[in-house]
């Protein structure tokens, strides 16, 4: 049964590149009411439009689960309600916009609840999922840049009967990013990170080694809280600064996560002095075209514009800055987050097989390699902007 269920996935791998017709199931990138059967994840931005295309295929015509004749089906809902990964406002004609909580149906016939936005929000939403007054197993697992912390395995164990298991399946970097135009040293270390975002310095001018820069007061900009990349910045920054965490001062911005108009956006005297840690994947995603102006209405005739990154640069991540140490660039990677007792159960997921949901999609011992760690999904995460990187973390948490 298992041998061809794999089978049909690289038959409808050939057809695609031979350009003959495959009928996809229902897209499941954001907004679906998925049902009792159906995998569901949530949490990280930075992760989410990967997994879109590990769960429906890349405009490349790389296929993904979903598209090869599945009964039930990988769910994997968007950080926010924007497919660009945007947060949601009121609308601007109703007089001044203002952040919303949008809401999102995890299963079919079951109440809205708060969209979980970042790897922390999602991990937050997974351990929580089976307290008294919820219904259990509305969420599979979660999408995050962090193992969960010792707190998490505990709140786990004690909300849901079971610890958490993490697998990695992409590798990432995260970088600084400016305006193309900017009064920012072209090498930046962590440790002249901590003290600009700790507000030691103020001025450009002040970072050792540059003393002939700019005396414009530097713009910090971080993402906001509940952002898994915050986190991997933070976590960098208390390891640059001894082991002690970061206190960040009273100049530093939160901002949308991995969105260029952060910076492109920012009044001209402030553009040039912004910097903000920025994904080298999401960086690729937007040079490829691949997300479009949502300014422009729909229409299939003249599709809207692409946007691009344009306006904004990553800083070199390899040498050594004005202080000497090495430049600033942490590790990104994307795990999946679930039940351990999920990955134990004896429950088959697709009719007609004995494997269930995790072995069949994410960690599969001994038996035929999970979805996520096949050919395939290989192809969609080049064409997502990361590299591919499988590798088991079980019960780890991280510090």
């Amino acid at each position: 049964m298992t041998k061809n269920r794999y089978a049909v996935r690289g038959a409808a791998a050939v057809a695609l590149a031979l350009g003959l017709a495959v009928v996809a199931a229902p897209s499941a990138s954001a907004d679906e009411a998925p049902t009792p059967t159906d995998v569901v994840g949530v949490g990280s931005d930075i992760i989410q439009n990967t997994m879109n295309f590990v769960a429906d295929g890349d405009v490349n015509g790389n296929p993904g689960y979903n598209s090869i004749g599945n009964k039930n089906r990988l769910i994997s809902f968007d950080a926010t309600a924007d497919a660009n990964g945007r947060n949601a406002f009121t609308d601007p004609s109703l007089g001044t916009s203002g952040l919303l909580n949008p809401t999102i149906t995890l299963r079919a016939g079951t109440y809205p609840v708060q969209r979980p936005n970042g790897g922390s929000a999602g991990l937050t939403a997974l351990v929580n999922d089976g307290t008294a007054g919820v219904s259990a197993n509305r969420i599979s697992f979660a999408r995050s840049p962090n193992l969960p912390t010792a707190a998490q395995q505990s709140q786990a164990q004690a909300n849901l009967g079971t610890p958490l298991h993490s697998v990695q399946f992409a590798a990432d970097k995260q970088v600084i990013a400016t305006a193309s135009t900017t009064n920012a040293p072209a090498l930046l270390s962590a440790q002249e990170l901590v003290g600009i975002y700790n507000g030691t310095y103020k001025h450009w001018n002040e970072l050792p080694g540059n003393s002939g820069g700019s005396t414009d007061a530097i713009v910090p900009l971080i993402p906001q809280p509940g952002a898994g990349v915050r986190t991997v910045f933070t976590n960098a920054l208390k390891a640059a600064n001894g082991g002690t965490a970061v206190t960040l001062a009273a100049t530093v911005r939160n901002v949308q996560q991995n969105d260029p108009t952060t910076i492109t956006g920012l009044p001209a005297d402030e553009k040039p002095n912004a910097i903000v840690p920025f994904p080298v994947g999401r960086y690729a995603l937007l040079s490829s075209g691949y997300f479009h102006d949502p300014s422009s209405p729909y229409n299939v005739t003249t599709p809207p514009a692409a946007l691009s990154a344009a306006g904004l640069q990553l800083e070199a991540n390899s040498g050594t800055a004005g202080d000497s140490n090495p430049v600033f660039g942490a590790a990104i990677a994307y795990y999946v987050i679930f039940r351990e007792s999920d990955f134990a159960s004896n429950t088959p997921w697709q009719p007609g097989s004995t494997l269930n949901w995790v072995q069949e999609l994410f960690f599969n011992p001994g038996g035929p390699a999970p979805f996520l760690n096949t050919a395939p999904v290989q192809a969609l995460l080049t064409a997502a902007g990361v590299t591919p990187h499988y590798e088991d973390f079980g019960n780890t948490t991280s510090g």
